[in-house]
């Protein structure tokens, strides 16, 4: 939390111009990602520590804003990947920092014309998924019980 309080405090601070766009962006992709991280490594410690747990998991993640998260962990990655490169390029090639606008531009546009189309068949995946419980007289927006995982349903 306090890197986030930081990160959020250091962008009011700071005026810059494309670069702190780049950074702050880099910043919360990286921390978005870590959260995803987070979550899978103790979604999947749960398969073998505590099955039932792990099987509510599963049934809680097909939840829309579940599915609306992936989408935009897809956006942290996809940024976070392409504007990585682009900070390696400039570490390597330092005089192609005169350069720093255009790339970051290049970046925002790389990640646009790959995220959007991306973004659209993750929804659409979504919607079909709710069409799906819908035609069996379920709602997608249903939040499953803990209590319909038992302990014992493994044994």
């Amino acid at each position: 939390m306090a890197s986030l309080t930081l990160t959020v405090r250091e962008v009011f601070r700071y005026r810059g111009r494309s670069g702190q766009l780049s950074w702050i962006s880099h910043r919360l992709a990286g921390l978005a990602i870590l959260g995803f991280v987070v979550i899978h490594v103790w979604d999947t410690a749960n398969a073998f520590f505590a099955p039932h747990i792990y099987a509510w998991s599963l049934a809680l993640f097909k939840h829309p804003l579940f599915a609306l998260g992936e989408i935009g962990v897809m956006a942290a990655v996809l940024y976070h990947a392409f504007n990585g490169i682009r900070i390696t390029l400039l570490d390597y090639k330092p005089e192609w920092w005169l350069y720093q606008k255009r790339s970051a531009l290049i970046v925002w546009v790389l990640f646009l014309v790959i995220f959007i189309p991306i973004s659209f068949y993750m929804l659409f995946g979504l919607i079909g998924h709710c069409g799906e419980l819908a035609s069996e007289g379920m709602s997608c927006w249903t939040i499953p019980s803990l209590s319909d995982f038992p302990p014992d349903m493994f044994d």
